[in-house]
């Protein structure tokens, strides 16, 4: 498929002519949540044309695949729950309860449990998907929880307390706080090599990403972005995607409005990519071809061509798009 295309996200006009593969072995579609509309955008992997804007509850946020892809899970934290979208039909068909105001959330490996952060209750709720209820609340998880993270053998969970600046290492499937970690100023997401050794965060405010020791919880490293042009108060590490051989990480940077590649062995950003205002959540496409980032200040996504490192094209969505996720 050959596309066109004329306008990227920071608005300056460029005319490329791209050959770019349909994402999808499932719909090929791209969810976006756009928080301060209500709405998720449904967009075509193909044609990158918005086929549905769903309605949904208040300050849609995160979003997770379940049950297969077939059901995508979306946090309405102003609704206070999880809505649950029929990836077929576009429909909103149910809801889960997961505490109030949840803004991030995860899934452990075998789908059996859903654990929400719920920043202003300072407590995360853990809730058994057979049942779609609440079975734990865990507190002393810091000052405004937000990200969660599952350790790729699902034993423990990552919760990152954006105003104490620490990770607290938690078991939901008992409830205990194992441990809790000093990083660095205003810790957002986070996430797990394929290999179980490291858990990376970011620290948006500190401008950087801590690396921790995933099994013993030590911090092994920090990594500092630096780019002539980049301010360094604008520069805002919120989200990842990394490769599924562990070698390459994304992370975007916020007021910076770039993409940060990282080889994760070295540690040593390798290049950065323009994309657009506010650059926020990230996701991948299954063939590792592209990134998709949302643009919570331009309103937009940006598609960047991961093997040339060059945005191809960008989408309009609603306001202040939050997180992707792709079905492919």
């Amino acid at each position: 498929m050959r596309i066109s295309t004329p306008c990227l996200a920071w608005k300056t006009c460029l005319f490329v002519f791209l050959s770019v593969p349909a994402f999808a072995d499932g719909t090929g579609n791209i969810f976006v949540s756009n928080e301060s509309d209500n709405t998720v955008s449904v967009i075509n992997g193909e044609t990158f044309e918005v086929i549905k804007t769903v309605h949904t509850g208040e300050r849609p946020r995160d979003m997770r695949w379940h049950q297969g892809n077939t059901q995508l899970l979306i946090a309405t934290s102003g609704s206070d729950r999880i809505e649950v979208l029929d990836v077929k039909t576009l429909e909103i068909v149910n809801f889960i309860e997961a505490g109030e105001d949840p803004e991030i959330f995860n899934i452990d490996p075998t789908g059996k449990i859903l654990v929400a952060a719920n920043e202003d209750d300072n407590e995360v709720t853990v809730t058994d998907l057979n049942t779609g209820k609440r079975i734990r609340t865990i507190e002393d998880v810091g000052i405004e929880p937000e990200g969660i993270t599952f350790r790729n053998d699902g034993k423990i969970v990552f919760v990152t307390s954006e105003v104490t600046n620490t990770v607290i290492i938690v078991d939901p499937w008992s409830g205990k706080i194992l441990d809790e970690v000093l990083v660095g100023n205003r810790p957002r997401r986070g996430i797990v090599t394929p290999d179980d050794k490291e858990y990376w965060v970011t620290n948006e405010l500190g401008g950087t990403v801590s690396i921790l020791d995933a099994q013993t919880f030590e911090v092994l490293d920090e990594i500092i972005f630096e780019k002539r042009g980049m301010r360094e108060g604008d520069i805002n590490p919120v989200d990842f995607a990394m490769t599924d051989d562990g070698k390459t990480a994304y992370i975007t940077l916020g007021r910076a409005r770039h993409v940060a590649i990282v080889n994760v062995e070295s540690r040593e950003v390798t290049d950065y990519v323009l994309a657009g205002d506010r650059v926020w959540g990230a996701a991948l496409t299954a063939d590792e071809a592209f990134l998709v980032v949302t643009n919570g200040a331009s309103d937009d996504i940006t598609i960047i061509d991961t093997d040339k490192k060059v945005a191809v094209n960008s989408v309009a969505v609603g306001r202040t798009p939050h997180t992707v996720r792709i079905d492919d």
